[in-house]
């Protein structure tokens, strides 16, 4: 996938009490999901699955590898890979150095011993 997820910190708002999704969440979401949705169009997955997540980047500004992961979460939910995330079982999150900012997945589907690459 093109670029990085917002943080977590930048894929909600708050107003008032009342929390929702930032344009900038709404935005990455609906550009992600079509992505995801058009590589995987399938039944959502319903088992036990693995998900492995590297953010490769340049970028040297310090931040946190995990604040990152709930904005693909829900993606791969909205687009109809998985029924709901907490079918993740394993998370493995990493970040590299790379001329190219981008983000790699890989869902292993435990049941149906099946690899997907994004």
């Amino acid at each position: 996938l093109e670029g990085l997820p917002p943080t977590v910190n930048h894929l909600y708002l708050q107003h008032g009490g009342r929390r929702y999704k930032s344009p900038e969440g709404r935005a990455y979401q609906e550009r992600v999901c079509a992505d995801m949705h058009r590589r995987w169009a399938q039944e959502p997955y319903s088992g036990h699955a693995e998900l492995h997540i590297t953010y490769r980047t340049r970028d040297k500004h310090r931040w946190d590898i995990d604040n990152r992961v709930k904005a693909l979460q829900d993606c791969l939910v909205i687009a109809g890979v998985l029924k709901d995330d907490s079918q993740i079982r394993r998370l493995i999150v990493e970040r590299t150095d790379s001329d190219v900012t981008a983000t790699y997945l890989r869902l292993i589907e435990y049941s149906r011993n099946l690899v997907v690459h994004a």
